[in-house]
């Protein structure tokens, strides 16, 4: 007897429903599986979606996608036609049951005000997204179809559906009007696919890239249109020549897949090309191809959903004008519609051509700046970021260009304390900040906690917010600059475990680190045990997705708390910006809560922040840096929200980078993102937003020999564009999460522990950190070389093109005077003397060297 149709699609949903909750039973998070189980049961859509709206999805579109694969003939199908189809279907329905479970996490949230972005840059990135859920069945999803397979069949004669004289004409049909659909989509597909995708920056600007899109370059994407075009059109005739059936549900099932198909060949000859290149072959310390390739596979499961559901109604429709046209021709080919296909496959080449040529890529275009006419003009002047066809950039109110390097100090944090007998961080004093001014940095990312801002619902802390007053005026009184951080590490102090918490096989308990209040930790009893680290802990993906979906209006809460930051200090120079949250987890809906649900906590905070800073008295726009997920610090990469999140300009892109010292590859002993790619794929990022990079923490924490060459070439890859920092982390105490139960707390002023006794200072930290540098410049492209005793500044600068100012400030360190060699196209220098600090930091002070640029070619050197 046969086997049923109906059987086999029964026999695949059971497979793959299996595959489903194993995955989930081995990762109850839901970060690298398709559905999770973390526990603790919410009466909201967002908590119950996966399971009453994905999974049944995901189901019922397998077994009906199938039922139509079959197409009532399942006998004269080789088990490897019908493997391959089974497996497709599979992709199709875990991408297309992820898009709809997205859509119930943000159609509430619209629905109550809660979601500021807009809806068309929302779609484009919840299709894209879906190429992860795509991506994890590519990757299994042959296991269930090869169980669907198994079974005795039945030979049958063969099918009279497709005639041999008539396969061509299908051919021709599907084959033309799918290059049409896609030629058609190729603006929308610029915007969210490929270069344009979140992902689209770990494309070189080079690259060799091979896809139905303008901005692949009009030769390349009429290649990719072409070749897609004929696979679609051979897969689609493969798959109809075994179909008996001549309804529309099997011509659309046998389309879709061969949809599927058809992308996996561009995929495929995409890589090759990728690969071919000598600069994706270069050596770099690492082992970038491994996640490029990655990265390169979700674009092409995303956009095999879009091509399935394409194939399918081109497919479905050419079936329709075939049969009708058979009906009258008694069978025999039909002109007219080889002519139609034909037709709309050139005239698809013909608008793939015109369209690379006419629409623009989703490079770095320029962002109008904000006027800074009106801005005051003290000894520390507002920092503003202005945009143009050189990219983005942070800028005083002459418009000359600042690098701010400095330190985080976390000596205003709140932490959860290891031991009862010792503190979690040494007090903050101005000694603090007058020893950071003499290693020549001009800025610190000072660590806020929320749960000291806020400390019960609605009620922000006076006493606090005087604290943070105070070190605004110790910075202010040694020219630092401060960058308010609202910061956590595993969400707060109370995601701790209890006391004889028992943790599944392959777990810890729980500790607790720093960020939220008690009333705003919303984990709803689920496991506070962590896999490898806290950011894995069940209890902390349910708190940030608490706040992400703004429950109990949380997220509203610290919003809120922006704006009275900003109305308290929107007049002070001092505070350079705000660092809206640091090291967001990806909460337990990733790619879409770890992106887009963390885009629009960003798009609320800003407005509050505006909203703040109008209300105070001479107030003024500062700065707002936005920081990925914790993704990228721990992976070195991570998706980037749409550009279009916020209309905002006074943004700044603020990855931490720790490549090659404690991301998640260290642990296994490879390197698959170096340092210096590292900082590649973060200024390719920040070009992609539009948004000057600044890197908020980047260290090394292991012995001298080890992380001093490290330390080095992190320092080089800074100096090359240049790129501002803080490094992590200026002082700590023994009772730190960090630190305890370690002997040594600290990165650069360092304690032994549990004496609590003052070591000095890692010399061989500040020595690279405290490096010459270019603080100002009103040439942008300023740059320093070294060379023995030398040092040198040189460039070229266009008076009243992009600055009106002719700052040039350098800061040299060391305790003999520099020795003016060489000067060219500048006024004399002068030169002022930085203090030394505190006796503890051993070598510091140095000089700071200005002068007034005048025009043309221009040259420093110094002895």
């Amino acid at each position: 007897m046969p086997l049923p149709s109906s059987a086999a699609a029964l026999k695949l949903c059971a497979a793959v429903a299996v595959v489903l909750f194993a995955g989930a039973l081995a990762d109850p998070s839901g970060i690298f599986t398709w559905i999770g189980f973390t526990g603790g049961p919410v009466a909201a859509l967002w908590w119950w979606a996966p399971y009453v709206v994905y999974l049944p999805a995901l189901l019922a579109i397998v077994f009906v996608g199938a039922c139509w694969s079959e197409a009532d003939a399942p006998a004269t199908r080789s088990r490897m036609q019908r493997l391959a189809g089974f497996w497709a279907v599979a992709i199709v329905a875990a991408g297309a049951g992820e898009l709809l479970c997205s859509l119930c996490v943000l159609l509430p949230m619209g629905w109550r005000g809660e979601y500021v972005i807009a809806w068309a840059p929302t779609w484009g990135f919840v299709a894209w997204s879906s190429g992860y859920a795509a991506l994890k069945m590519a990757l299994v999803g042959w296991l269930p179809a090869l169980v669907a397979v198994i079974g005795r069949r039945q030979r049958a004669a063969p099918p009279p559906f497709i005639r041999r004289q008539g396969s061509w004409t299908l051919a021709l049909l599907v084959a033309g009007f799918g290059a049409l659909a896609v030629a058609g989509l190729g603006p929308w597909l610029a915007t969210h696919w490929w270069q344009g995708s979140p992902l689209g920056y770990v494309y070189r600007a080079d690259a060799t890239l091979i896809a139905p899109t303008p901005a692949s370059g009009a030769l390349r994407s009429m290649l990719a249109l072409a070749l897609f075009s004929a696979a679609l059109g051979a897969f689609a005739i493969r798959r109809l020549a075994a179909t008996r059936a001549e309804s529309t549900r099997a011509t659309f099932a046998a389309g879709a897949i061969a949809g599927v198909g058809a992308v996996a060949v561009l995929w495929l000859i995409q890589g090759i090309a990728l690969f071919a290149q000598a600069g994706e072959r270069a050596p770099d310390h690492d082992l970038w191809n491994l996640p490029a390739l990655f990265t390169r596979a979700v674009d092409a499961a995303s956009f095999a959903l879009i091509a399935a559901a394409v194939a399918g109604a081109v497919t479905a429709v050419a079936g329709l004008l075939q049969r009708v046209a058979r009906t009258r021709a008694e069978g025999r080919p039909d002109r007219l519609l080889v002519a139609s296909g034909v037709a709309a496959g050139v005239l698809a080449l013909c608008f793939e051509g015109v369209g690379a040529l006419t629409v623009p890529t989703t490079g770095n275009l320029p962002t109008p700046a904000r006027s800074i006419a009106t801005m005051p003009t003290d000894a520390l002047a507002p920092l503003v970021v202005r945009a143009d066809a050189e990219g983005a950039r942070i800028v005083d109110a002459d418009g000359s260009r600042v690098t701010l390097r400095g330190f985080n100090i976390n000596q205003l944090g709140e932490y959860f304390q290891r031991d009862p007998a010792l503190a979690t961080v040494q007090p903050l004093t101005e000694q603090d900040f007058a020893d950071i001014a003499s290693l020549g940095m001009n800025v610190v990312r000072l660590t806020l906690s929320w749960s000291l801002l806020e400390p019960e619902p609605g009620q922000v802390s006076q006493a606090y917010v005087d604290r943070i007053r105070q070190a605004l005026g110790w910075a202010r009184a040694h020219q630092v600059r401060v960058l308010l951080d609202i910061h956590q590490d595993g969400w707060s102090a109370h995601v701790d475990a209890p006391a004889g918490t028992r943790c599944r096989a392959g777990t810890d308990p729980m500790i607790g680190w720093d960020g939220a209040p008690a009333w705003a930790t919303l984990t709803d009893g689920t496991p506070p045990c962590q896999v490898t680290g806290r950011d894995l802990a069940p209890n902390v993906s349910r708190a940030f997705q608490s706040f992400y979906v703004d429950r109990d209006g949380i997220q509203a809460h610290l919003v809120r708390d922006w704006q009275v930051l900003a109305r308290e200090f929107g007049d002070d120079a001092t505070v350079a910006g705000y660092d809206l949250l640091n090291e967001p987890n990806f909460g337990e809906s990733p790619p879409l809560a770890s992106t887009l649900l963390l885009a629009n906590y960003d798009a609320r905070a800003i407005q509050a922040i505006r909203a703040g800073e109008a209300q105070r008295a001479g107030g003024f726009p500062h700065i707002v840096l936005i920081e990925p997920s914790i993704i990228w610090s721990g992976f070195g990469i991570d998706n980037l929200p749409p550009r279009a999140f916020t209309a905002d300009t006074q943004t700044v892109f603020s990855p931490h980078l720790y490549n090659e010292s404690i991301t998640a590859d260290q642990g296994f002993g490879i390197t698959l993102v170096s340092v210096e790619r590292g900082y590649a794929l973060a200024r390719a990022a920040a070009a992609q937003l539009g948004m000057p990079l600044w890197i908020g923490e980047w260290g090394y924490f292991r012995s001298s020999p080890l992380d001093n060459p490290l330390m080095q070439r992190s320092a080089n890859a800074e100096d090359v564009s240049p790129v501002g920092s803080t490094f992590w982390v200026w002082k700590q105490d023994c009772s730190d999460p960090h630190v305890w139960p370690g002997a040594v707390a600290g990165n650069v002023r360092q304690l032994s522990c549990p004496a609590m006794r003052d070591i000095g200072t890692a010399t061989d930290l500040t020595r690279v950190l405290s490096r010459a540098y270019v603080r100002v410049s009103a040439d942008s492209g300023a740059r320093l070389q070294a060379g023995g005793a030398s040092l040198s500044a040189s460039g070229h600068f266009e008076r009243g093109v992009a600055s009106r100012g002719c700052a040039l400030q350098l800061w040299v360190p060391g305790d003999r005077s520099p020795r003016v060699a060489e000067v060219s196209g500048m006024s004399a220098p002068t030169i002022v003397r930085q203090a030394s600090g505190s006796a503890a930091l051993g070598s510091s002070g140095g000089w700071i060297v200005s002068a007034c640029l005048a025009g043309g070619d221009y040259r420093l050197t110094l002895h």
